[in-house]
């Protein structure tokens, strides 16, 4: 989240993706950071994917971070 703030502060959009797992973790940092950081969200678990899954996460992401960093 500190990295994404820090885009945001120099006027460059940016996006994190993280597994489901993570959504409470990231909740929290993003009220103590004060900072509404763009996220993408996908499956947990990640490490075990094979290529083909890993492939059919980020086809189904894409088009959601596309949308967080574009302006």
């Amino acid at each position: 989240m500190h990295d994404l703030q820090t885009l945001d502060r120099r006027g460059i959009p940016g996006c994190a993706v993280a597994s489901e797992a993570f959504r409470e973790a990231a909740a929290a940092q993003i009220r103590a950071l004060g900072f509404a950081a763009g996220l993408a969200w996908v499956p947990h678990p990640i490490q075990n994917r094979t290529p083909a899954e890993l492939a059919g996460i980020a086809d189904a992401t894409i088009d959601s971070i596309l949308a967080r960093i574009r302006r």
